[in-house]
């Protein structure tokens, strides 16, 4: 009879995996990405010009996405270590100026979301050298950066067993 019923755990992760892999939870449809909904960014940014054109390195920019959960974000001061000298005529680089000016930081749209039982460490990928295209697409050629894919957990489980990587519940659901 004890085999008819399972523990809450194994329950509780079933109930994981199931909202992992359909997406819903509650009842609910929980987007696995979504472009934020802000009218945009206090700054223009071109990730062909700067990625593309310019050949910029991801971690340039995104400098805590070797050392951290979080990629992050480029501060104002990051920048302006460039735009100080380029392209200071274009009302972009203006903006930015006077932001750096007023001690501002600028205010970027969100391109992915990930739910918030699901963890995520791009110290990890950046570690296993898992290029940032994989999950982000051709960021060099994106004047505004989209979602290239789906970041489902099937996904995600079958990047992990091609590169023999962790599939381990407890990776990812903390």
């Amino acid at each position: 009879m004890a085999g008819l019923f399972m523990s809450r755990r194994r329950a509780l992760g079933l109930a994981a995996f199931f909202a992992a892999v359909t997406g819903i939870v509650g009842g609910t449809r929980v987007p696995t990405h979504s472009v934020a909904q802000e009218s945009g960014t206090t700054v223009p940014f071109d990730h062909a010009i700067h990625a593309g054109q310019y050949d910029m390195p991801c971690l340039g920019c995104h400098v805590y996405a070797g050392s951290s959960p979080s990629a992050g974000l480029p501060s104002v001061r990051k920048c302006m270590g460039c735009h100080k000298f380029i392209a200071k005529d274009k009302p972009g680089v203006q903006a930015l100026a006077a932001l750096f000016e007023q001690g501002q930081p600028p205010r970027w749209l969100r391109v992915t979301r990930l739910p918030d039982f699901i963890y995520f460490s791009h110290r990890m990928h950046v570690r296993s050298k898992v290029a940032c295209s994989d999950c982000h697409g051709e960021v060099k050629a994106m004047h505004m950066v989209v979602p290239a894919a789906q970041l489902t957990m099937g996904r995600c489980l079958g990047c992990h067993g091609e590169r023999n990587a962790t599939v381990d519940c407890i990776a990812c659901h903390k």
